[in-house]
């Protein structure tokens, strides 16, 4: 079924079961800083950008450009309050083709190790 699915399936998400290793990812920040410290860590991602930033709704549509064939990707966060942090679900969908190969599924774990990497660093320096 994995590799069928890379051929037929061109998106990726955090809330229905498409791979066992995506999860939604948990923010030790209020929902009201999440977006802003979402596009800033982006910011900083070479081929990636904000599209647009909803900070009231808690929404990001940000799209990122392979390398290699410069495909563009539309990856949709949604930011929702979890206790006194932030839980961030991620939707990876491909412009182009019937299957993406896994590229989705990677991007979104790009993302969150970039935001997890990112938040490790402010919390030490804080």
């Amino acid at each position: 079924m994995g590799l069928l699915r890379w051929f037929t399936t061109n998106w990726a998400n955090t809330r229905e079961p498409t791979h066992a290793d995506l999860a939604p990812l948990d923010l030790p920040i209020p929902p009201t800083n999440a977006v802003a410290r979402l596009q800033a860590i982006i910011a900083t991602l070479p081929r990636w950008q904000v599209v647009t930033a909803d900070p009231i709704a808690g929404r990001l549509h940000l799209t990122r450009t392979t390398r290699l064939w410069r495909f563009t990707d539309d990856i949709h966060l949604e930011c929702t309050p979890l206790g006194t942090g932030t839980r961030v679900h991620a939707e990876s969908r491909s412009r182009v083709g019937v299957g993406d190969l896994g590229q989705n599924r990677r991007t979104i774990l790009e993302l969150w190790k970039a935001v997890s990497g990112q938040l490790r660093a402010v919390c030490k320096t804080n």
